[in-house]
């Protein structure tokens, strides 16, 4: 078996370097980064969610405000902004002799039509916008009216998912046939969409209009649909990608042990989350059922074990020891102790529990559901079959055993600039609808706590409220966080001036440049 899975690696990889060798010399030539990623499922700009995703759209269109790595806001589409001494009313200032990429005007009309989009499609930006009308007193100027307090309102107008789009485009990103078959990718982005192939690569070359100047510094892009983590790391060692993100940690040893590449790593709030449903009926609704499971997962061992101690182990809840000033480290979480496991089980009528544990094939998950599978099996009384999906498909919920609907799976988090957004989006009922809140989870009183922090711009403040959800998941929160994790990334010695963002498909390639 072992022999077969290696085998079909190899192979699999050799296919690639051969895909490839014959575009490395031209691409180096003309300036053309080459990027390594799985093979993004929803394109659309309103929707996308994951990383290859999200760095198809970040390279086509432009955001109004920047969300920088270091979690900062940064002017885009939009120069400045003030906020009314109420925090309701938000008025943006817009960039002059912006031009989309069919040679239209961007004007005021693009962002009303994009943020009303949002609300039309349920995108998952609302999770973080909230209630909010959009108007816009001439064409320069956008205002945002809020029906409350939004401490995150700014995190929102620069989600992943608000990326501006032309005033009355009704399908963008969708593929149309005849001789302009890409005309609904037209953002005013850095990039123009100039081939794409499903599954195997897009091709993406300079903007010569972009309306900062200056930028972008390459000639181009291609991202390289590689769904093989480990064959990623290949073609990047072999000189056929120049970066490569989500990089197993089996992986960097390989990497910084090899030649012409570099290993990139930051601190992040990233984590895989072990879940379980708790609406009716589910594996979860009796709260006892994932307490045991918490007893049975030794989480520093998870640590040691899949990330050789790389990674962080905080609470069981999305408020992570980056977010240092938030977080609580006195919370007493569950010790691995299996008898008590076993106990509970035996409480809640469950023991012994068997049931089928799904991954992705992302970063260490495979591992990690193995390593879940041996431990819990030990305790004697849980037994997990183990299903892996691959990415894009785990993660789109038209199929039948997506992440949004299995009973028990792992999920895995990137990175968000604070931990309201990640209890916005997946831990309130308004999650549910808008397809993160995977384990149904809904408690009235951590409903009112995240709505009371929304409202929170002291914060101090803020940190008493996160102490409080972190006591509730510590009681009867339907998740395991076995640590957070680095982000690492690689890219080839000749890239420069690219700082990877802790979520990487939102990486900014604009200034980044290829030397010799």
């Amino acid at each position: 078996m072992a022999f077969r899975k290696s085998m079909k690696t190899f192979l699999f990889a050799l296919i690639v370097t051969l895909l490839l060798a014959g575009l490395s010399v031209s691409a180096q030539d003309a300036g053309i980064l080459r990027v390594g990623m799985n093979a993004p499922v929803v394109l659309d700009p309103a929707l996308h969610t994951n990383d290859p995703e999200t760095a198809l759209n970040r390279a086509i269109y432009d955001y109004l405000v920047e969300v920088l790595p270091d979690a900062t806001i940064a002017p885009n589409l939009a120069t400045d902004w003030t906020i009314s001494d109420d925090g309701l009313t938000y008025t943006f200032t817009l960039a002059e002799g912006v031009t989309f990429h069919d040679g239209s005007a961007f004007t005021s009309a693009d962002v009303v039509y994009t943020f009303n989009r949002l609300k039309e499609v349920s995108s998952p930006a609302l999770n973080l916008l909230g209630t909010f009308e959009v108007s816009a007193p001439d064409a320069s100027t956008v205002v945002f009216t809020l029906s409350a307090v939004n401490a995150d309102f700014l995190y929102g107008v620069g989600a992943r998912q608000a990326l501006i789009v032309k005033d009355g485009q009704a399908q963008p990103n969708v593929i149309v046939e005849g001789d302009t078959p890409y005309v609904n990718f037209n953002g005013t982005g850095p990039f123009v969409l100039s081939s794409f192939d499903p599954g195997a690569r897009a091709v993406l070359t300079a903007n010569p209009n972009y309306w900062q100047p200056g930028v972008p510094a390459l000639g181009g892009m291609e991202h390289i649909y590689i769904d093989d983590p480990v064959a990623q790391v290949d073609a990047l060692i072999s000189g056929e990608l120049d970066f490569i993100f989500k990089v197993p940690s089996q992986q960097v040893s390989r990497i910084e042990g090899a030649e012409g590449v570099n290993l990139l790593q930051i601190a992040t709030s990233q984590h895989p989350v072990i879940r379980i449903r708790t609406d009716e009926g589910s594996l979860g609704a009796d709260p006892r059922v994932m307490e045991a499971l918490k007893f049975a997962t030794d989480r520093d061992f998870l640590n040691d074990l899949l990330l050789e101690g790389r990674g962080v182990v905080g609470n069981n809840d999305p408020v992570a020891p980056v977010f240092s000033y938030f977080y609580d480290g006195s919370v007493e979480n569950q010790p691995y102790d299996p008898a008590r496991a076993c106990e509970l089980l035996t409480e809640a009528g469950a023991n012994p529990l068997e049931t089928t544990l799904y991954a992705p094939n992302a970063f260490e998950y495979p591992d990690l559901a193995a390593a879940l599978q041996q431990m819990w099996a030990e305790t004697g009384c849980i037994n997990v079959d183990i299903q892996i999906r691959e990415e894009g498909y785990y993660y789109d919920t038209t199929n039948p055993d997506n992440y949004f609907d299995v009973q028990l799976g792992i999920t895995g988090w990137g990175a968000r600039p604070t931990p309201q957004i990640l209890l916005n989006e997946a831990y309130i009922e308004s999650g549910i609808a808008t397809g993160f809140n995977e384990t149904r989870f809904v408690d009235a009183e951590v409903e009112a706590l995240v709505a009371e922090a929304r409202q929170t711009t002291d914060d101090e403040a803020r940190r008493a409220i996160y102490a409080q959800i972190s006591t509730i998941f510590r009681e009867r929160g339907p998740i395991i966080i076995p640590y957070f994790a680095p982000l690492f990334g690689a890219t080839s010695a000749r890239v420069q001036n690219l700082t990877m963002a802790p979520f990487p498909g939102a990486t900014d390639f604009r200034t980044v440049s290829l030397g010799s």
